[in-house]
């Protein structure tokens, strides 16, 4: 247990391995444990860094409202904590957003960006869809919609087979505090309308992924995306929804290895 304090709280981190910091951000109502294959396949190589959201898991948890200069205020105090003055950015869904948050600020600490299996400009009946989500969160707490989470964010073979694992995630979402979770959510659900606008002012070598059934987090977004980042690339994962982190872990490791050392910077000589 690793705990990092900064100006506006604490940070529950962990790391793994040796080589460049490659700092992975987990998804909304999730924590560090959803990157338990990342960790174990990439830090043969890299320094891998991962943490606990602001009102997740092991961190603090404020009060809400959140916004994502909170979010983005919390990775600057970790960096900081850490003696990390620039790092491979990976963000998972909420995560991605907060990735996307980050290198609009502070562009110069990130070497490479991933942004994964996360949302952007979402059409009007998109909004609708997830702002229905959080009200009935504030009515009837998160319980009602964990099961129907699941069943979008894994493909049917994986629940069968992988029993352990989703019901660590059905755990960590069971067990979530509830304030703190309908904050998260409730940015979540609209932050990509405050992101969209600056998108294109996004100028660092960026991996742009997302599975190819994924309903919340479409191809179509990731596309979107990619149009508005100019030094972007784009893999959509055939056959897969939105937990491709745990569903093709290898494939996604060596797509971010592959992308980080395509954009290595060379030596000088």
């Amino acid at each position: 247990m690793s705990l990092a304090t900064y100006d506006q709280g604490t940070n529950y981190y962990e790391e793994t391995g040796n080589g460049e910091p490659l700092i992975l951000i987990h998804g909304v109502g999730l924590d560090h444990h959803m990157w338990e294959k990342q960790v174990k396949g990439l830090s043969k190589q890299y320094r891998v860094i991962c943490y606990d959201m602001l009102g997740h898991g092991g961190s603090d948890h404020p009060p809400g409202p959140y916004s994502l200069s909170n979010y983005v205020a919390q990775l600057a105090g970790l960096l900081q904590h850490l003696q990390i003055d620039t790092c491979h950015l990976v963000g998972f869904s909420m995560g991605g957003m907060v990735a996307q948050a980050f290198a609009l600020e502070f562009p110069k600490k990130i070497k490479t960006l991933t942004i994964l299996n996360a949302v952007a400009n979402r059409t009007a009946e998109q909004r609708n869809a997830i702002l229905l989500r959080v009200e009935e969160v504030k009515q009837s707490g998160a319980v009602s919609t964990i099961e129907p989470a699941i069943q979008r964010w894994f493909n049917p073979d994986f629940l069968a087979t992988n029993e352990s694992f989703v019901n660590g995630i059905r755990q960590r979402l069971q067990t979530n505090n509830p304030h703190s979770y309908l904050a998260a959510y409730t940015l979540f659900a609209t932050a990509d309308q405050e992101l969209w606008p600056k998108l294109s002012t996004i100028k660092l070598p960026t991996l742009i992924i997302t599975g190819e059934q994924d309903v919340g987090s479409t191809p179509e977004m990731s596309q979107c995306m990619h149009q508005q980042i100019e030094q972007s690339e784009l893999l959509i994962f055939p056959n897969m929804r939105h937990m491709l982190p745990a569903e093709d872990a290898n494939s996604l490791n060596q797509a971010i290895d592959r992308f980080i050392k395509k954009n290595a910077v060379p030596a000088v000589r």
